[in-house]
């Protein structure tokens, strides 16, 4: 019988991840035809084959496996080494248990969306606050710098000692809104207990198709949290001249911006793929990871 292929993830810097993955080495050795590699190396990963990737670490390290390996349709299995492990699935001393259930069956994986953001830089820079209103750039006038991939977030925010920025929010086209505060924040569902959390956002199942748009410190009371359905094209265009700021991925991809940018944020069409083979529901994840585990005090 043909053995299955595991591929391992980690950050080899970091020595308990090291550690553990020589630990899964060995407990798969002669059941399983093994790959390593470091999350973090700067190699193609789309055309790696796997039956499924042990990812060794925190959630980060989740994040980054689902940007190398959603394409490839190779699902994960997270192993928490870090502090909260929203993403994954088992601790360490649930490793060789796990493993071992692997070898005999592997389960169906669940689907997570991701999103996509692509900047696009005016071909003729925009005119500045100083010389005017900002100058209007025709359809097809921008070209496209950068694109990356996203799990949880992609964030709009000024960098260290910069003011607050000017933003514009458009919605399949349409102009939702200007406005003004440190940052925008665009999740998906399994972001939505991340840094949208910590702005105020709403928490969003991972089986609901949506996108959450959240300001980050909004100068008005008025801007709320807003949920909009998955398939829909969400763009930012910054006008704040003379400020610095930046668009980050999951925390961990940073393209600086320029005044006149627009960042357009839609779903991406490869999910990523994730093992489940613990009992444990969504809503369970919740009250353990943030402490609802209250109980009704009675007189």
């Amino acid at each position: 019988m043909k053995l299955p292929k595991v591929l391992i993830m980690a950050d080899l810097n970091k020595p308990r991840a090291r550690e553990a993955m020589a630990s899964a080495e060995a407990h798969l050795r002669g059941h399983a035809r093994i790959s390593r590699r470091d999350l973090f190396e700067r190699v193609e990963h789309e055309r790696v084959r796997a039956d499924f990737a042990l990812v060794l670490g925190g959630d980060g390290a989740i994040l980054a496996a689902a940007r190398r390996l959603s394409r490839a349709g190779i699902p994960l299995l997270g192993v928490n080494l870090g502090k909260l492990g929203f993403l994954a699935e088992i601790n360490p001393d649930e490793l060789g248990a796990t493993l071992d259930a692997l070898m005999k069956k592997i389960p169906e994986p669940v689907e997570r969306m991701m999103i996509q953001a692509e900047v696009l830089r005016p071909k003729q820079r925009p005119f500045g606050r100083a010389q005017g209103a900002p100058k209007k750039v025709e359809r097809g006038g921008f070209r496209k710098i950068r694109q990356c991939v996203a799990l949880n977030d992609v964030v709009i925010s000024r960098e260290a000692f910069s003011r607050i920025i000017e933003m514009r929010l458009f919605i399949n086209g349409e102009q939702v809104t200007t406005l003004v505060a440190d940052g925008l924040i665009v999740s998906t569902p399994t972001g939505s207990t991340a840094h949208s959390l910590a702005s105020g956002g709403p928490i969003i199942p991972p089986d609901v198709s949506a996108m959450v748009i959240s300001a980050i410190c909004p100068h008005s009371l008025s801007n709320r949290p807003l949920v909009v359905d998955a398939g829909a094209r969400v763009e930012v265009e910054t006008w704040s001249s003379g400020v610095s700021f930046a668009m980050t991925a999951d925390g961990q991809v940073l393209v600086p911006l320029q005044n006149g940018d627009r960042v357009r944020i839609r779903r991406n069409p490869w999910p990523v793929r994730l093992l489940k083979v613990s009992n444990r529901s969504f809503y369970q994840t919740l009250r353990a990871k943030l402490s609802w585990e209250g109980s009704i005090q009675h007189a």
